[in-house]
């Protein structure tokens, strides 16, 4: 049984074609575990047209979510951008998230897959 659970949404839920794009997504950890406390990191990879970074392309980062307690649940927000030559489509990226214990061990890796929408 996972020890987490990922979920993620885009502040706007859809982007616009051919233009450059701000987006917020916020990334939301829940520790299952009813007894254990969590250290939590994530990576997060993104395509072209999409990127980490406002003035080039970034495709891979990473952020530190913090501590996760027994059943409790945490939300970090990342800005997302685009370059000027999205089309309409629908852009994929991944979230893998890193649960440390105690002792600095990895206890768990989870990958969640998201996608966001660019119309015309």
């Amino acid at each position: 049984m996972p020890i987490a659970s990922i979920s993620m949404r885009f502040e706007p839920a859809v982007l616009k074609a051919y233009a450059r794009n701000e987006a917020s997504m916020h990334i939301m950890l829940k520790n299952t575990d009813p007894v254990k406390t969590y250290w939590c990191e994530c990576d997060v990879a993104v395509k072209a047209p999409l990127s980490l970074a406002h003035d080039k392309e970034l495709g891979i980062g990473r952020s530190r979510i913090g501590i996760l307690k027994p059943g409790g649940e945490r939300e970090k927000e990342l800005r997302l951008y685009t370059t000027p030559n999205n089309f309409p489509d629908e852009y994929t990226l991944t979230v893998t998230a890193y649960l440390y214990d105690e002792d600095g061990a990895i206890a768990e890796r989870t990958e969640q897959a998201g996608s966001v929408k660019c119309e015309g």
